[in-house]
């Protein structure tokens, strides 16, 4: 469950980030790996915050890890919108960056994590089989 509300007994474990790294009108998606959990579901590059880490300084370590794409500091637009999210009995919340590029960049996914990736419009983002809630900061941050 994704709110932007703060949920009923919240209690934050963690802060995970996600970048949504957008060329043009399209955006990139990675498809997580079969031993990962959500297996086989596509979402932008994100993942947890380490203990010391700024937010930015983790999603630049993240995108890194998981697709190769080498993100500066200067770059990172933080959307100003949090969110709660509960995740079985865990809690967290929940960030999200954006970073807009010219060109399209060479992307090697970390294949523990990942099996496939994509650049896709929001349109067919959308209508694929995204990690569960994901379709939310997609809409709010494009206004849909």
């Amino acid at each position: 469950m994704i709110s932007s509300k703060k949920l009923e007994n919240f209690n934050k474990k963690f802060d995970v980030v996600s970048l949504f790294v957008i060329v043009g009108n399209k955006i990139l998606l990675l498809k997580r790996h079969d031993d990962k959990p959500q297996p086989g579901l596509w979402g932008p590059p994100a993942g947890k915050v380490d203990e010391g880490e700024s937010l930015k300084q983790g999603m630049i370590r993240e995108t890194f890890e998981e697709s190769g794409v080498s993100i500066k500091n200067d770059e990172l637009k933080h959307f100003k919108k949090e969110y709660f999210v509960r995740h079985g009995d865990v809690d967290f919340i929940f960030h999200v960056f954006a970073v807009y590029r010219d060109d399209f960049m060479e992307v090697n996914i970390n294949g523990t994590e990942h099996i496939e990736y994509g650049w896709f419009d929001m349109q067919e983002a959308l209508n694929m089989d995204l990690v569960e809630d994901e379709y939310i900061p997609l809409k709010d941050y494009f206004n849909l």
